[in-house]
């Protein structure tokens, strides 16, 4: 899954064209006969392919048979950074190659000079050693002073004495242990100084000197990532080189960026650092320009790699008609990629990213808008991070909004963040946005957003990161942006049961007791057009559930705005007829679906919402006109067939009794009503219903108040004026009397008989 980011080894591996100048390379340090010493640089930017060209190099004089083809050493200055030791580390790692090595006789008294040499780099005791010293004084000194201080409090010694004796007493006991370490090193640091005054640098380095001049086989000291260096260790290994440049048969072969490298020397020394990288090297190559389509063509094979590993269902969104794929590409996205590493860690990244986003054989996001996301990520990742809890602001088609385009807050809240990108990056982020939310091309171009709201279920079908409902999958990595959502997977899994009533109605009765089934029927509406999804056929069978499980479906709203799962519902069942053109055919599914089914609720408010159309809007019809009243009267043969329990229990009681009056010329509903006043039981149970609940808040309440009030309007539509009287007398009694049935209904009789005196039908019965 991940992509190594390492240098290439063979020319197998070279992708760049860098194989003919790397040869060349090689050649040319093969043919280097002279015996004096030389400095090469390669320069070039970070991931530019410097180490790989070195090895491409290397490969070359290896695989020479030339008997006194040159030793490569190579010297990773990063594995000592940080130890102020370079120059001792530098040699002692040449000398250990050599040795182990041992190409030609003269390569192990080479390898002790050498590490003698490099110890005598380093003869001065460090700073460690005499900090060492100090620190461990101040211990003793310190432990001392606690100690004198406790005792001057229990006996009266005059407080010098203590000092003086305890320090002694201390300082001798605790000797051996503490300077043993010391002692050590320092024993060390004048026996070596002791060889050194018989022995001066100048003298060994003439015999080193003498001894690699007459070696046969020429020395290639490779140094690479010297850009990586902090600013002192790039001017120790710099010194270094320079000071014994001098080295016959020895080549060095550096390899950094120059910019990066003079600008850090100017800041240490105060001269010009190409003047001064000028006075250490002789020969200075720079990295060939690499063409970036020679890059761009890297990056769209790892691409179609990771596409292969993808579900097949990824290959639709790059289907040759369709030009979301080259309109993001050429829009700023193949920008970001200058060179093989900047591939190499988009795709590493990439590709363990976009694996948490599937399942199965269902993406669950765009595959294009990902990748692009991932490359904000990756380069610009302030712009990805003030992104990713911005939902709104990139995803709104809100037009109420609409300003000029020199004065607008979402415009500008994008640019204030995009002005802090460097340049180049900048204009590669801003095209990118523009193509991956079409809405805020429109706020760049208009002051607000040129699509309206009926795009979204467009975009969220097509599972764009511009769809309000998917923006936040992308940041999160979750699949529906939350463990709570509704995942595609889930989504497309529910579809797939359309086929079999029992099936889809199985797994809609498991989102409802998960709770779960708002976003789902939210989640349907998406793909009502798409019969890919919900084939023709299978239109029945969503109707026919839908129906069935009305009666269960929750009640709850979360606002004023909210309708509820049941007109969800409702929409599902309009979208899908509406896609038939002939609506016989539609009425045969409701007349077959509305008998057979186990809800009551459902097909009464689809004959309802039809029965409502006006005649000026005729066309929204999804049946024949003339066949509404048959199915009004299928509708009020299911109320009749259910009995007065079920019906007085039914959370949508006042709802059936309105259709019913509505529909019904013989006005049965008053005999269900009858039989309910003579009973106090049911007729409490009735009264409940009329209760209607009111949801408020006033500016600066964090939470809301609910008013609970009795609908007598509502009521008087169902009785006449003596009945309500009735209903008064018998409520009250039952409310004197404290009668089981008021003890369990108190708060519904109390809340009829509290304003019972101001109700409208009170004083003017005809006018209910």
């Amino acid at each position: 899954m991940f992509i190594y980011d390492k240098p290439i080894e063979t020319e197998n591996d070279d992708f760049l064209g860098r194989k003919q100048f790397s040869q060349h390379l090689g050649r040319a340090l093969l043919n280097w006969k002279e015996k004096e010493s030389l400095v090469i640089a390669i320069n070039g930017e970070w991931g530019s392919g410097k180490s790989s060209i070195i090895n491409l190099s290397n490969e070359i004089i290896k695989k020479s048979n030339d008997e006194d083809k040159p030793t490569i050493i190579e010297f990773n200055p990063w594995c000592f950074s940080e130890d102020n030791k370079l120059g001792e580390h530098f040699f002692n790692e040449i000398a250990k190659e050599l040795a182990i090595r041992n190409e030609t006789k003269r390569d192990k008294g080479i390898a002790r000079k050498l590490s003698f040499y490099a110890s005598l780099l380093s003869l001065a005791p460090g700073k460690d050693l005499l900090t060492d010293l100090s620190s461990k004084i101040l211990i003793i000194l310190g432990l001392m002073g606690i100690s004198s201080s406790q005792l001057i409090n229990w006996i009266d010694i005059p407080n010098n004495w203590i000092q003086n004796g305890l320090f002694v007493i201390g300082f001798l006991l605790m000797l051996p242990g503490i300077f043993k370490e010391f002692f050590k090193k320092l024993a060390i640091f004048f026996e070596k100084k002791a060889e050194y005054y018989s022995k001066p640098v100048s003298e060994i380095k003439e015999k080193l000197k003498k001894e690699l001049y007459d070696r046969k086989k020429k020395l290639v000291i490779v140094v690479d990532d010297i850009d990586r260096l902090n600013q002192s260790e790039i001017g120790q290994i710099l010194r270094l080189i320079r000071v014994n440049a001098d080295f016959p048969n020895t080549i060095y072969l550096l390899a950094f960026d120059r910019s990066i490298i003079e600008k850090n020397l100017e800041k240490q020394t105060g001269i010009s650092g190409k003047d001064y990288l000028n006075k250490i090297i002789q020969v200075n190559f720079d990295v060939p320009f690499v063409n970036p389509t020679k890059v761009h063509t890297f990056l769209l094979k790892e691409l179609d790699r990771i596409l292969e590993v993808l579900p097949k269902s990824a290959q639709k969104y790059f289907a040759l008609d369709n030009p979301h794929w080259p309109n993001v590409y050429h829009s700023g996205f193949k920008n970001f990629f200058k060179n093989i590493r900047d591939v190499k860690n988009y795709v590493s990244s990439l590709e363990f990213n976009i694996s948490q986003m599937y399942q199965d054989e269902v993406m669950e996001v765009n595959p294009i808008d990902f990748f692009a996301i991932e490359v904000i990520r990756v380069f610009a990742p302030d712009f990805y991070w003030f992104m990713r809890d911005k939902n709104t602001l990139f995803t709104s088609t809100d037009r109420n909004d609409r300003t000029s385009v020199a004065n607008n807050l979402r415009k500008d809240g994008i640019e204030r963040i995009s002005n802090k990108l460097p340049n180049g990056i900048k204009e590669s982020v801003l095209e990118l946005i523009k193509k991956l939310f079409p809405q805020i091309d429109g706020v760049f171009q208009s002051g607000y957003s040129t699509y309206g709201n009926d795009w979204q279920r467009s975009w969220s079908n097509d599972l764009r990161v511009c769809a309000t409902k998917n923006f936040d999958s992308y940041f999160t990595l979750i699949p529906g942006g939350d463990e709570e959502e509704l995942s595609q997977f889930e989504i497309e899994n529910i579809l797939s049961k359309t086929n079999s009533e029992k099936e889809f109605e199985k797994i809609l009765r498991e989102h409802i007791n998960s709770g779960k089934i708002r976003k789902t029927l939210q989640r349907i509406q998406d793909f009502t057009d798409d019969q890919n999804h919900i084939p023709q056929g299978n239109v029945k069978n969503v109707v026919r559930v839908l129906f069935n499980i009305s009666d269960d479906l929750p009640a709850e709203r979360s606002g004023m705005m909210d309708f509820g799962a049941d007109m969800d519902s409702m929409r599902i069942i309009y979208q899908l007829l509406k896609r038939e053109t002939e609506k016989e055919k539609n009425f045969e599914i409701l007349k077959g679906a509305i008998p057979s089914s186990k809800g009551l609720f459902g097909p009464l408010q689809k004959i309802s919402l039809e029965s409502s159309i006006r005649e000026e809007d005729s066309g929204k019809y999804i049946v024949p006109e003339d066949k509404i009243e048959e199915l009004q009267k299928l509708c009020l043969e299911k109320i009749k067939g259910k009995n007065t329990n079920d019906l007085l229990n039914h959370k949508n009681l006042l709802y059936i009794l309105y259709s019913w009056k509505e529909w019904d010329e013989n006005e049965t509903w008053k005999k269900f009503l009858e039989e309910i006043i003579d009973n106090d039981r049911k007729l409490a149970l009735l009264l409940e219903h009329f209760i209607s609940k009111t949801t408020h808040q006033t500016v600066g309440d964090h939470g809301a108040t609910i008013t609970e009030k009795f609908n007598y309007n509502d009521l008087g539509n169902f009785f006449e004026l003596d009945e309500l009287e009735k209903i008064q007398k018998k409520m009250d009694k039952i409310k004197k009397q404290n009668t089981e049935v008021y003890k369990n209904k108190k708060h519904v009789i109390n809340l009829f008989l509290n304003k019972y005196g101001e109700a409208p039908f009170k004083t003017k019965p005809e006018d209910i």
